[in-house]
């Protein structure tokens, strides 16, 4: 007779994701994701087959975590504008607060994506899932609103100024260039 899990599963995610976010791929070792998690590798292998799955578990859990709040701050009230002030002050806020682990998405890209067949095909995905939510923020407010080319354009630039803002933060540059590039970024909408 099987044992019962003794542990749950997503907040087993969770300490994986944090471990690969910090890490990488390569960074992390078993043994970390080991002490991070409380669970032996026998614990994590039931439920990922291998180190890649895992990885590839938690990029997954790390685009729901941050695309939620992403897409409710970008279709909440207000114009183009209000909306992506509001991304953008965050990412501010979040790197005045001290996390410096900018984004996994974009650390998988550089870690992983030109190495793994099945990181590139996530990361490249969730990167359109990401300018779709911007382009449709955009297309409450003139000229986007009628303006397909522009809308792609736009969302593009800002795109490029959201990930670009999430790289310089784990860089660790300066709050005051942070917040200069942000501040940038939102006055060209």
């Amino acid at each position: 007779m099987a044992r019962p899990r003794k542990f749950d599963p997503q907040e087993a995610l969770e300490k994986v994701t944090d471990v690969f976010w910090r890490k990488g791929f390569e960074g992390a070792s078993m043994q970390e994701i080991e002490a991070a998690t409380g669970l032996n590798k026998q614990s994590l292998y039931r439920l990922f087959p291998d180190k890649r799955a895992m990885y590839l578990a938690a990029l997954q859990k790390y685009e729901e975590q941050e695309g939620e709040p992403l897409r409710a701050m970008l279709s909440g009230p207000g114009g183009a504008s209000e909306r992506f002030k509001r991304v953008f002050d965050n990412l501010v806020a979040s790197a005045a607060r001290g996390d410096r682990r900018g984004c996994f998405l974009c650390n998988a890209a550089t870690d992983q994506a030109q190495l793994d067949p099945a990181t590139q095909g996530f990361v490249s995905a969730a990167v359109k899932r990401f300018e779709r939510m911007f382009r449709e923020a955009l297309r409450v407010s003139a000229p986007y609103n009628r303006d397909r080319e522009a809308t792609k354009a736009k969302a593009a630039a800002l795109l490029s100024a959201y990930f670009g803002l999430r790289v310089l933060t784990r860089a660790n540059a300066p709050l005051n260039t942070i917040e200069a590039a942000a501040r940038q970024a939102c006055e060209t909408i």
